[in-house]
């Protein structure tokens, strides 16, 4: 949470690497942490005003970074680096004085997703896509094994994140209740 407000953010924000091939390579590749990283940056306020007081914003900063795997050297310290490494980006991008109005931080590492969520190796939308095993594409939506086995949440179609998720569920129950009408 920040003291101010930065206007110049939509509610839907990426700010690029300026080298996607090696972040890219960094990332999935390497399974390293950025020094460029891509960043998802939200600001709800600019359609509910009401997720932050008056006068400051709720801005939510999401890296693009590899999962948790075995082996790896990524200390906490690595993470808070990254963190400083954001800031510095998006300032150079244009949200000037950002780290100077935060007044309220959290930081959220994989390790403590994968603790909070029991999420596949701290992924914060589901299963991490394996291009070898799955071309890319979700679990699916069924079992092929048992026809009453339902498959629901971020590593299924429509995808991660929390609105997808909950329009997975409704998409999930609407099948069963399609498939086993009440009456």
């Amino acid at each position: 949470g920040t003291n101010k407000t930065f206007p110049q953010l939509a509610h839907h924000n990426f700010f690029f690497s300026e080298n996607q091939h090696k972040h890219f390579k960094t990332v999935f590749e390497k399974q390293e942490l950025p020094e460029d990283p891509t960043l998802y940056v939200v600001a709800p306020t600019r359609t509910d005003p009401t997720k932050a007081p008056t006068g400051s914003d709720n801005i939510k900063i999401l890296p693009h970074i590899p999962p948790l795997r075995e082996g790896s050297n990524i200390t906490h310290e690595d993470y808070v680096a990254l963190k400083e490494r954001c800031l510095d980006k998006m300032e150079r991008c244009g949200i000037k004085g950002l780290r100077e109005s935060i007044v309220v931080e959290d930081l959220l590492t994989p390790v403590d997703i994968e603790k909070m969520y029991r999420s596949n190796r701290g992924s914060i939308y589901g299963v991490v896509t394996d291009w070898k095993r799955n071309y890319g594409f979700k679990a699916p939506k069924t079992s092929s094994k048992y026809k009453n086995l339902y498959f629901t949440g971020g590593s299924t179609n429509p995808g991660g994140g929390m609105p997808m998720v909950i329009l997975s569920g409704q998409k999930c129950a609407d099948r069963i209740i399609a498939r086993h009408p009440l009456s």
